[in-house]
Formats: C-alpha cells, sequence, structure tokens
C-alpha cells in the first residue's frame, strides 16, 4: 500500500501495545503527536495556524491500547497508568501499530510473537521506540530488514542477532517497518513517518510539526 495514498481507512486504526511489565511512559508519547492530525484538533487550531480549511486534510482515527491480557490499567513509568482497551487476542487488524519500550531485560510471550506478526502483515507501518525493538526482534519482524535500537545496545545486538542490519542511527525504516534508537528518537521518527505517510496532506503534518517544535535532526546522531 503506498506511503502516499489519499485512500485512508476510515478512521485510521492506531494501535499502542503496551508491555504489563511497564512501558516507558515517553516511549508512547509519539502516537499524540500522530492525533494531531485529527480532523477535530486541526479545526481547533486553524484561525491559530491563519488556515481555516486546515481541517478539511484532517484524518480520522481510532485509538486501541493493548496489552497481553486485556488487564488494566497498564502500569507505566514515571507512575503513570494507561487505561487498556484490548488484549492480543480481542485487539482487530490494525493500520498502525505503535510498541514502546520496556526494561531491557524484558522477552515476550509466544503469543505476543503471534500477535505482533500477525498484525505485521495487515499494517500500513508498525513502528518501535527504544526497546520497543525487541517485541520485534523476537517476533521475527526484523529479520533480514534494517532496523535500530539504543546506542548502548547495539554493539551486542551485532553479535546475538546477525539476521538483522543493524544501523547507528536516530531512526532507521524499512519497508513498512520503522524503528528507534532512543526514547526521545520516537517523536523524531515519528514526525518522519508524518511526513511519508500523509504526504498529500503535507500542509496538515507541517503546521503540526511546527507547532509541536520537533526536532528533526535527521537520522544520523552526527547531523
Amino acid at each position: 500500500m503506498s506511503s502516499s495514498s489519499s485512500h485512508y481507512p476510515n478512521p485510521l486504526k492506531v494501535g499502542v501495545f503496551l508491555v504489563e511489565a511497564g512501558t516507558q511512559f515517553l516511549d508512547i508519547v509519539p502516537v499524540d503527536l500522530l492525533s494531531m492530525l485529527e480532523k477535530h484538533y486541526l479545526d481547533g487550531v486553524a484561525q491559530m495556524a491563519g488556515q481555516p480549511e486546515l481541517g478539511a486534510n484532517g484524518v480520522d482515527m481510532e485509538y486501541f491500547f493493548i496489552n497481553e491480557t486485556g488487564k488494566g490499567p497498564n502500569q507505566m513509568t514515571g507512575g503513570a497508568k494507561i487505561e487498556v482497551t484490548h488484549s492480543i487476542t480481542t485487539c482487530p487488524p490494525l493500520d498502525i501499530l505503535l510498541i514502546g519500550g520496556p526494561m531491557p531485560n524484558y522477552r515476550p510471550s509466544a503469543a505476543v510473537t503471534q500477535f505482533v506478526k500477525a498484525q505485521h502483515k495487515h499494517v500500513r507501518a508498525l513502528l518501535t521506540v527504544c526497546t520497543g525493538f525487541l517485541v520485534a526482534l523476537h517476533s521475527g519482524i526484523f529479520d533480514g530488514k534494517k532496523a535500530t535500537a539504543p546506542q548502548g545496545m547495539l554493539a551486542g545486538l551485532k553479535e546475538e542477532a546477525p539476521q538483522v542490519k543493524w544501523a547507528e542511527k536516530r531512526w532507521v525504516r524499512d519497508g513498512k517497518v520503522w524503528s528507534s534508537g532512543a526514547v526521545t528518537n520516537g517523536l523524531e521518527m515519528m514526525a518522519a513517518f508524518m511526513r511519508e505517510e500523509f504526504a498529500d496532506r503535507k500542509e496538515a503534518v507541517e503546521v503540526v510539526l511546527q507547532m509541536s517544535d520537533v526536532a528533526i535532526r535527521g537520522e544520523e546522531y552526527k547531523a
């Protein structure tokens, strides 16, 4: 499915996978940046942006906050708790799946890896933030693909998972699979994703990114 297609599902089904052991709260923040493309949000900022027709470029979205059991609220870092809407067995096929980072020693269950594999076949995009790569890696999603992870883990990963083309970058895209390095690189990755996925709505995307002041430093850490 073309990234620049203007024919989006209505609504676009956006899923956030939460590791019950405690997902990094900041890792799932990129979904909020994406949500700023919704019509009702763009309608609300249209006057401030001096573009009264901005809402016409909005995208309707529906959100799914998923963990393995469906029990919640899901404990996050920083003392936060997120309401869970679905388990991995009740979640419908998604259009976008964002996977936030668990503790580095996390290993997904067989049920979780099957869920991720099934969703990967259907989604327009699968995005991992920081240690969220562990879920995709152990699900086989990264096999044969270019991907990234936190810088401090890359040396070990190159030895432990040589089937992946590891790159030391802020974010990496390989087809419909996106991965980011450190926690805040997730926002930069999401900004790049929005520019690609919603290229036909460039004006709205740029207004959102300008308002949120997300730093776009490029994929390379030296940039």
